[in-house]
């Protein structure tokens, strides 16, 4: 039988400062670095077929950015395309790498990240060594809550567009009164994929846990969030002093935070002090899912990727002419009023959009492990269904992978309305697009079982 190999890497990809910041509908500007921003891959190798799992310490990536990367991986490395997933972690403190509000990424820093994605995934591959393989599941709901709201009737302020017809609410005041109950449910689960040596020394750790991201960043920093310490804090718990690289992806985490709107709110802690503190909690149970994976040294590998077309949700030409007439009278940006921000989006759509986009989907197999992906923010609920049908014993998602499409709501969550489904570049595709990529991630992994 081949002998199972794998080898890990990361990459710094760190910007220069004075570099534009992700992370905000009005764009600000990064002038010191708290912590530095990396990409972190892992490759594995069967004999018969190699995959790569990478995540890039970035609010989002652009699609055309990353197919461009695959194709020098698999140039240098005879990982196709298919077998790559590359997804971004969503630090809201990080340079743009998609166009997002009024964000727009920098040439050069896309380019220069591209590259050092292809380092990262090259290097990884150049240090494919014997290894043995494991994965589990836990379970930390403390840390996550739905941040959207259905609230009393007539207590939500107008949309950017003057309409009153939104019932649920992203983030309404703490301990508010006019709260009815939570929008939608969370998703606690908690996925670790761990590759040790053959020797039992750990080489590489990665998780996936539904948690948007935590904040506590001062405006003008760069950090990772909390992503990293998630991994500081995993391989202190295990006493690891060998290397050992840790990554942790975004799974279906569209419309969960870490505030808790239902009761007053504490006293603000100071920053990073919260990030740390979920950083700890969360690392503690993939620690305790750590210890019990049952390791082997030899899996199946494989994966499939296509694109499916969907809809978007253009604007019509009396949008386009009412957005034409606020803007007129608002002048020139930046803007910081959510009517001329959405005015802007409203003609950015118009600009630049057709009435149908290809977006990336995929889905990897480890052993009986199922990894499915979705390329933007995603709703919890999309999640917890590809796993309640999925036909593997164990199913991670990870979101924001192969690219960046906005938000990615339910059906039921357009019928509230609220922040994510307002169209604009951050929410454009059709409503109908969470099931169809619901269903196209169930063919994918029924495909990648059999």
């Amino acid at each position: 039988m081949p002998r199972f190999h794998a080898g890990a890497a990361t990459a710094n990809i760190t910007p220069l400062l004075g570099c534009s910041q992700a992370g905000s509908m009005t764009d600000h500007i990064g002038t010191e670095i708290h912590d530095e921003l990396h990409v972190r891959a892992l490759v594995l190798d069967n004999g018969n077929a190699r995959i790569a799992l990478a995540t890039i310490d970035s609010c989002a990536v652009a699609t055309e950015v990353l197919d461009d990367a695959k194709k020098q991986i698999a140039a240098e490395t005879k990982i196709p395309p298919s077998h790559l997933l590359l997804s971004a972690t969503h630090t809201h403190s990080a340079p743009p790498g998609a166009f997002l509000f009024q964000s727009k990424p920098d040439a050069f820093y896309q380019r220069w990240m591209g590259m050092r994605i292809v380092d990262c995934v090259r290097m990884a591959a150049g240090r494919l060594q014997p290894a043995k393989i494991g994965w589990g599941m836990g379970n930390e709901p403390s840390l996550l809550f739905n941040r959207r709201y259905l609230m009393k009737p007539g207590t939500i302020p107008p949309d950017p567009f003057g309409r009153t017809t939104d019932q649920a609410m992203m983030i309404p005041p703490a301990a508010s009164q006019n709260i009815i109950r939570p929008a939608g449910p969370i998703d606690p689960a908690v996925g670790l994929l761990a590759v040790h040596t053959l020797d039992g020394n750990p080489l590489a750790l990665y998780g996936t846990y539904s948690l948007h991201y935590v904040g506590g960043v001062p405006r003008a920093h760069i950090s990772a969030d909390y992503f990293p310490l998630w991994g500081k804090h995993l391989l202190r718990l295990g006493g690891v002093t060998t290397p050992c690289m840790t990554a942790i992806a975004n799974a279906c985490s569209g419309n969960l935070n870490n505030v808790d709107v239902m009761n007053p709110p504490p006293k603000p802690p100071p920053p990073y002090r919260r990030m740390d503190e979920v950083a700890a909690i969360l690392a503690a149970e993939s620690y305790r899912v750590w210890r019990g994976i049952e390791f082997q040294e030899w899996v199946e590998l494989s994966a499939v990727l296509d694109t499916l077309e969907l809809g978007v949700r253009l604007p019509s030409g009396s949008d386009v002419a009412t957005a034409q007439g606020i803007l007129s009278q608002a002048g020139p940006g930046p803007y910081t009023d959510r009517s001329h921000i959405y005015a802007l989006e409203t003609i950015q759509l118009h600009n630049g959009y057709g009435p149908t986009v290809q977006v990336p989907m995929q889905a990897l197999r480890i052993g009986r492990l199922g990894i499915a992906t979705l390329p933007g923010e995603a709703f919890t609920e999309l999640g917890l269904e590809v796993k309640k049908k999925s036909p593997f014993e164990t199913t991670f998602l990870v979101e924001l992978a192969n690219g960046y499409h906005g938000y990615i709501p339910t059906e039921e969550a357009f019928q509230v309305g609220g922040y994510e489904t307002w169209r604009a570049k951050s929410s454009y595709l059709a409503r109908d697009s969470a099931a169809k990529m619901v269903a196209r991630a169930l063919q994918h992994l029924g495909k990648i079982a059999a």
